[in-house]
């Protein structure tokens, strides 16, 4: 019996010993996951700590609760462990938890409001933590920066590190700000600018910097590269439940600088839990605009007027493509924001916002906006061209006027709906409806520069006046479906994105050309376009292991749009069609893609490799004047890469790479002449092909919670093959084109493929206290260099623009009676061009500017705001160096101060200039514009505070549906994205 008893054992060992070895295994990569939330109305709790015990070692790990209140400990063995979970103004919790031989996951664990126990004897005092890294979030507490009590979001991240707002355009950490949240959710939209003016700044508790996955990269896990920089800032509990706002009218009389100014606004916002409602209005001729980007048309296409040619910064090695409103600058959108320091303004404004969650399963997050905004604008611009003309620099001279009205109607509305556990709808529509009228005037000069005696010589002159009556509709639609199976992190989603853009312009142009013959043009033109995008995609994901994930997509792109321009001679009797100048054109787009990509994680790494083939297919159909017919097929392997390694709690590393294709406009396909100014002509060019852009970014960020210093690195670039440039001719006799006369150092621009475009960024940002003066010391450098291609003359010229850029803000911590910030930036940028060294040159840049807001005694409230701008090596006239400063004396008013009557006065100095440079392959050129000059104005502001106090936290971003991915914990503010 006992012979046959180990005869059993010995042969049952070895799988004894195997089952033991695969359990052991197994166990070494258990997990246990949930969410925090409120026990009342179970709200995620972003940022909580969450502290794992191992018993008996009491080996501790810990982690913070992301966007969705989730967290998760990952590669864990059997055993006993403790939970503990501390979050500001709740109980803290402990719980005691048996992990077998499966992860674990606790679902949502509440806590209970409360937490604050007086010590009595006992007072601590500390400074709160400036900055902390959590993941690759970095998350700011606004104790640590102190403003006055009057202060907006606005006043308050400006102190931040890394964060500059300028012209309601927000940066972070070297990147422009696409969105801001307010507790997860949206507000107002996408339009940052709506959020800083109107949230004060009392009402922050923290402020959160962040890449913002796509929602479907948050359903899935999968990093595929595509993040918005994003801010958001989270609110005090006691501010969660109530109303807040503030009304502001102001007035100042005539002056011999300026007529009559005058300024009003106000907001309300109502707060009550999960539901906020918020009402903003405005009303000035002081330049207070509150535009986003669909507020101006964008799309004047190609018989904007064109006097100004391609104005604007652009994009890293871009040309750019701005220029003022109702002037031809790309169809690009973004082109066309009125900018603050360009012309004068009176603006309409009125916005709404809606949020709520209604039941248990619907989250809805609404706006609407209405602008009305009339711009006057007067312009001196000075451009040298990268061309000689019997050993003479040509150049061209202009002085415009223009005026616009725009009205704009915007409405946007996010819906997600959790159809049940595993499945869910988010549906994201758009409606924008703008009319834009605008009339303009210049005279333009085309010469050859003096050199040594021989004075400057006018080659040709322009005289035009323009007019133009336009309408655009855009209708957008998001709609994406996603459902989990039952297998952890394996997932399926479909989209469907369509947009339609409806686009009716009017135009008229009068003009007379010298050179030296006069000839004189009076025409109409009527444009109508209307353009169609159709995308569905299809995702899944498969999960290999507890660490390893693999993503299946198929995307499918049509893209049909008609343009159709007719133009007509009315300059003696009535219209005549002008064939020459009219073109019926239609382009159509179409491409598919499938892609595999390969995700692993494990510890403090994370690394992503796929790749997608697309196969596109470019038809342009013109009818006409005359028909013409061109198909293009391209077959591209579009490879992505993604690396992070968090180094530590407090540090985070990221590495992207992605290669994209881009399609060129139906603006820059359709080939037929715009004429609205002579000297300045442009045309499209239906054999263009789509650009390859490889783009790469490597960011690095630290802090130290304990000594609040951080430190932000950024090391980025983008290669371009097919890049869409300019092919410029400067004719050196008159020329005609298309029935057009092009006077002698006048201007023709097509469109063309070239390539080696690439562009180089750096930015790096160091953020100390000075706890001598009680500040904040933010330091900053910047570089970029880029190269952009074009075709000058029939000769290929590189513009190679080096940038080098330092930057220094020392922000006040003193107390929030005395609240200063004293920044200084300068910048050196060369100009560089392969085809005509002769025309190199450099300009350098400086801002120094001091804002002061002191509550002196008795509620008496000092204002100043001084800027000092200096430039150097600009055209001979265009150097400036000025002073513009604003200031403002007041009285508080009122039992508990709410109110203020004060006196301000804008540019004391009567100083204040506009002055921008623009560098391109085919020319550089410096352009001066009219600003707002000195004026006085008696403005009375009220503060309304009503708030219930000891609320608990409002609704916060919950999103059951997004996994955490094999083994982490998931992302978004807080926890990572």
């Amino acid at each position: 019996m006992y012979s046959s008893t180990l005869v059993v054992i010995r042969k049952a060992l070895p799988l004894l010993c195997c089952l033991f070895a695969i359990s052991g295994a197994g166990a070494q990569n258990l997990s246990i996951r949930g969410r925090i939330v409120d026990s009342k109305d179970q709200a995620a709790l972003i940022g909580s700590n969450v502290l794992l015990i191992h018993l008996p070692d009491s080996v501790r790990q810990g982690t913070a609760a992301d966007a969705s209140g989730g967290f998760s400990f990952p590669g864990l063995t059997p055993g006993r462990y403790v939970l503990a979970v501390s979050f500001l103004g709740y109980t803290t919790l402990r719980r005691t938890l048996e992990l077998r031989s499966q992860p674990l996951n606790l679902g949502a664990v509440g806590l209970q409001t409360g937490g604050a126990v007086a010590l009595k004897g006992v007072e601590v005092v500390g400074r709160a933590a400036a900055a902390v890294q959590k993941g690759d979030t970095a998350q700011y507490d606004a104790r640590a920066f102190k403003t006055n009590p009057d202060a907006n979001a606005q006043d308050l991240i400006t102190k931040m590190p890394g964060v500059v707002v300028t012209d309601g355009k927000v940066q972070a950490q070297g990147e422009q700000v696409q969105r801001i949240l307010v507790d997860g959710k949206e507000f107002f939209g996408s339009d940052p600018d709506a959020v800083l003016k109107n949230l004060p700044a009392e009402a922050i508790d923290k402020v959160q910097v962040y890449d913002r996955r796509s929602d479907q990269s948050q359903f899935t896990g999968f990093n595929d590269g595509n993040t918005e920089k994003t801010i958001n800032i989270t609110t005090k509990p006691s501010f969660r439940n109530g109303q807040f706002g503030r009304i502001l009218a102001g007035y100042g009389p005539d002056n011999p600088s300026s007529n009559g100014k005058y300024r009003v606004s106000g907001n309300l916002n109502s707060f009550k839990g999960r539901r906020r409602l918020s009402i903003v209005a405005q009303s000035n001729n002081v330049n207070e605009q509150n535009f986003g980007t669909d507020d101006l048309l964008g799309v004047i296409g190609t018989s904007a007027q064109g006097g100004g040619g391609n104005r604007g910064a652009g994009g890293p090695g871009r040309p750019g493509g701005g220029g003022r409103p109702g002037q031809q600058g790309g169809g690009q959108a973004g082109n066309f924001l009125v900018n603050q320091s360009s012309g004068i303004s009176t603006t309409h404004a009125i916005g709404l916002n809606y949020a709520d969650t209604w039941g248990k399963k619907t989250d809805v997050q609404s706006s609407y906006f209405f602008n009305l905004s009339d711009n006057t604008t007067q312009s001196t611009t000075n451009r040298l061209y990268n061309v000689l003309t019997r050993g003479r620099t040509l150049g061209y001279d202009e002085n415009s006027q223009a005026t616009a009205r725009n009205i704009n109607h915007r409405f946007n509305l996010r819906l997600e709906h959790k159809l049940d556990t595993v499945n869910s709808i988010l549906w994201q529509p758009r409606f924008t409806l703008q009319r834009n009228t605008s009339t303009s005037a210049l005279n333009g000069r085309t010469f050859l520069s003096g050199i040594s005696d021989v004075p400057a010589t006018t080659q040709s002159l322009n005289n035009s006046t323009y007019n133009s009556a336009q309408h655009g509709l855009t209708l957008a639609n998001q709609l994406l479906y996603r459902h989990r199976f039952a297998k952890r992190a394996r997932t399926f989603s479909l989209g469907l994105n369509t947009t339609y853009n409806d686009r009716e312009a009017d135009n008229f142009l009068l003009a007379q050309n010298y050179s030296p013959d006069t000839t004189a043009t009076d025409q109409y033109s009527r444009l109508d376009q209307i353009g169609w995008n159709w995308n569905a995609n299809a995702t899944y994901t498969e999960p290999l292991s507890l660490k390893s994930q693999l993503q299946l997509n198929y995307t499918l792109s049509y893209a049909p749009n008609d343009s159709d321009k007719r133009t007509f001679d009315q300059l003696t009797g009535p219209r005549t069609p002008n064939d020459s100048l009219s073109n019926v054109f239609r382009s159509n787009y179409l491409t598919n893609s499938g892609g595999l990509t390969y995700r692993y994680q494990f510890g403090k790494v994370e690394w992503a490799v796929g790749a997608a083939v697309q196969h596109a297919r470019l038809d342009n159909d013109q009818t006409f004047p005359r028909a013409l017919t061109t198909q293009r097929t391209f077959l591209n392997v579009l490879p992505t890469a993604t690396l992070q390694y968090r180094v530590s709690a407090q540090q985070n590393l990221r590495f992207n790479y992605q290669m994209r294709t881009q399609n060129p406009s139906i603006s820059q396909l359709q080939e037929v002449v715009n004429n609205s100014n002579q000297l300045q002509i442009r045309t499209g060019n239906p054999n263009l092909a789509q650009e390859h852009s490889h783009n790469l970014f490597l960011r690095y960020s630290s802090s130290q919670p304990e000594t609040s210093r951080s430190f932000f690195a950024l090391l980025g670039g983008s290669y371009t093959d097919n890049y869409i440039a300019n092919s410029t001719v400067v004719v050196r006799e008159p020329t005609s084109i298309g029935g057009v006369l092009v006077p002698a150092g006048g201007q023709i621009t097509r469109p063309i493929n070239l390539n080696r475009q690439y562009s180089l960024r750096s930015f790096v940002n160091y953020t100390l206290p000075l706890k001598v003066i009680r500040s904040n010391l933010n330091l900053n450098a910047n570089a970029t260099y880029s190269q952009t291609p074009g075709i000058v003359n029939a000769g290929l010229n590189y513009s190679r623009s080096p940038n080098v850029g330092l930057g220094a803000v020392l922000s006040s911590n003193i107390s929030p009676e005395l609240d200063f910030t004293l920044s200084s930036n300068s910048s050196q940028t060369y100009a560089r061009n392969t085809l005509l060294s002769q025309n190199n040159s450099r300009y350098f840049r400086q801002n120094t500017a001091l804002r002061l807001n002191w509550i002196l005694i008795k509620g008496i409230t000092l204002q100043s705001d001084v800027n000092h701008v200096a430039y150097r090596g600009l055209t001979a006239g265009f150097d400036q160096s000025f002073v513009l400063w604003n200031a403002s004396l007041g009285k508080k008013l009122f039992a508990k101060q709410q109110g203020e009557i004060k006196l301000y006065a804008f540019d004391l100095l009567a100083q204040n200039n506009s002055i921008g440079r623009t560098i391109t392959d085919a020319y550089t050129e410096d352009v001066r514009t009219n600003i707002l000059q000195r004026y006085f104005m008696v403005m009375f502001t009220y503060n309304l505070r009503n708030f219930g106090g000891g609320a608990g936290p409002a609704d916060m971003p919950r999103d059951n549906n997004r996994p955490d991915g094999p083994g982490r914990p998931g992302r978004g503010p807080g926890g990572g994205s």
